[in-house]
């Protein structure tokens, strides 16, 4: 009986620390874009919860998405992040109060539909399978080739000219290193070193 008492109330309140997370995000990308994304979900991988928080200050990982999320013109499908051995202010979490100080590392996505990107690209037939990017034009189909310098997705095929694609700053996505087709979609993502500011506490909001 004990033992159920403690575990319930360990899921409680590592339910409660998912819950604020996703209201912070919510509101964030609200204000990004105008209006709430359509869903946003933080899942806390740490059992049990308060136990290894007490000892560790930490918690094994974190991860956190949105999806249907419209910045600059660009749709989204989905962004996400998943934060390993993530450091959890202890003193301000008794208060109820929620602040991620750190992590160890994480890898940050999102996820740009097939439908999205040639929206972006003007109406451009790009065709996105795995691993492979074609575009026909002409009558005649090429290989395009994706890389992202400076912010800036560029796409290049022989003998296509291609419009380049400025990536906006994205919720939990705060760069973009890579480009990688799949069925359907392109994938942007990058590793990162640091909390995500949507996960982060706005002093004074």
């Amino acid at each position: 009986m004990v033992v159920a008492l403690l575990v319930g109330a360990d899921l409680a309140v590592r339910r409660t620390v998912e819950v604020q997370l996703e209201n912070r995000i919510r509101d964030e990308v609200a204000q990004a874009q105008g209006a709430p994304p359509q869903r946003s979900r933080v899942r806390i991988a740490s059992f049990p919860f308060l136990l290894r928080l007490a000892a560790t200050g930490e918690v094994s990982e974190v991860t956190a998405s949105v999806s249907d999320v419209e910045v600059s013109g660009l749709r989204i499908a989905d962004i996400g992040a998943d934060l390993q051995d993530v450091h959890i202010d202890r003193r301000r979490l008794l208060g109820g109060k929620v602040e991620l100080e750190g992590i160890r590392l994480g890898q940050a996505t999102a996820e740009v539909t097939q439908t999205a990107l040639r929206e972006a690209l003007g109406g451009l037939p790009v065709v996105l399978g795995a691993g492979t990017i074609g575009v026909t034009v002409g009558g005649v189909t090429a290989s395009v080739s994706a890389r992202v310098t400076d912010g800036v997705l560029r796409l290049s095929a022989a003998g296509v000219r291609l419009p380049a694609i400025t990536l906006p700053t994205l919720p939990l996505l705060p760069c973009v290193t890579q480009a990688t087709a799949e069925v359907g979609l392109l994938q942007l993502s990058c590793t990162i070193d640091r909390v995500p500011q949507e996960l982060l506490e706005r002093v004074g909001a």
